[in-house]
């Protein structure tokens, strides 16, 4: 969608051209008639003609989304005109990725591989299907691959990654559960924290702090919407610190990656925690039971949900705000 041209800039344009025609050497009523015509059609082109190059410069699209149970930031979806989709944004995935329910419930994927994909709990077998149609809104993508796995978010029938908007900003706006797609960087309101955001891997990580009382354990984590509890940990990072055996223990749960594999979790009262600019006291902190091939060193959803987002991908920078689930307690878990 093309952002308007402000009215302003109209009247500018506007009122240098009547200042040029009145210092013209040119006396137009000494002029022939048809002349004034002549002025008077350029003044007309270049007040059209200016605002629709700069209308050709930038544009936006707004997505709707709710939150589910997970906190995962989900956004209806088409897969090759099938319209009854619902998939999570995930700031840490990349592609395209469907259920196996959604897969043999909602459309059939052509030309369907096997393959062996590496996943928090290890590997396992898995499959996808090429040159696939992907669209949100009015956004589409062309020769899409799409993944295919056992599990995804809840109410959700499968993900889609950062990487679909490659060289775009995206904002992510919780206080009007809204996703607005840019070509160019906004003027942001006060109150904004920048951030160096890093992508490697197939991932976007942002640095952040946590403050252990007598210790403060500083890191790059992995910005992770699609993990809905608030920071997650790999055991050996919090046996470094003894962050295990000194903080208290608040609940014990279970965690499952999206092939099934099954992580035992044991979550900790964080004291305090840093990140946009911003500490936040209370935090739940998760450990699996075990160490992954995948780092986990992550800020989950939980966490992340609390802040209005604007990710650069542009300039590889993230802007955070405050909104208004600051405030709302965390879930221990």
């Amino acid at each position: 969608r093309a952002v308007p041209l402000p009215v302003s800039g109209v009247k500018i344009l506007s009122a240098q051209l009547i200042r040029l025609q009145k210092t013209s050497p040119i006396n137009d009523e000494a002029m022939p008639a048809q002349q004034p015509s002549i002025i008077y059609k350029l003044k007309l082109f270049i007040i059209i003609f200016v605002p629709t190059t700069t209308i050709a410069q930038a544009f936006s699209d707004t997505i709707p989304f709710f939150l589910n149970k997970q906190h995962n930031i989900c956004i209806r979806a088409r897969v090759n005109g099938v319209d009854s989709l619902v998939l999570m944004f995930h700031s840490s995935s990349t592609g395209v990725t469907l259920t196996e329910e959604a897969v043999a419930k909602k459309l059939a994927l052509q030309n369907s591989q096997s393959t062996r994909v590496t996943t928090w709990g290890g590997s396992a077998d898995g499959r996808f299907s090429e040159h696939n149609t992907f669209a949100i809104q009015r956004l589409t993508w062309n020769d899409v691959t799409i993944f295919v796995n056992e599990y995804s978010g809840p109410d959700t029938d499968g993900k889609f990654g950062y990487d679909l908007f490659k060289g775009k900003i995206v904002a992510i706006d919780y206080d009007h559960a809204r996703m607005i797609v840019y070509s160019v960087l906004p003027k942001l309101p006060k109150g904004y924290n920048k951030s160096k955001l890093m992508v490697k891997d197939g991932s976007t990580f942002i640095l952040g702090a946590l403050d252990l009382g007598k210790t403060v354990y500083r890191d790059t984590f992995m910005f992770h919407t699609g993990y809905g509890g608030a920071v997650l940990l790999d055991p050996k990072v919090g046996e470094r610190y003894a962050m295990q055996s000194t903080l208290q223990t608040i609940s014990t749960s279970e965690l499952k990656d999206a092939y099934g594999n099954v992580f035992k979790i044991e979550t900790k009262s964080l004291p305090q925690l840093k990140v946009g600019g911003k500490k936040i006291k209370n935090v739940p902190l998760s450990f699996a039971a075990r160490s992954s091939a995948i780092p986990m060193k992550v800020f989950g959803n939980g966490l992340l949900r609390r802040f209005n987002v604007v990710f650069d991908f542009q300039r590889e920078a993230v802007y955070m705000k405050p909104n208004s689930l600051w405030g709302e307690s965390f879930k221990n878990k």
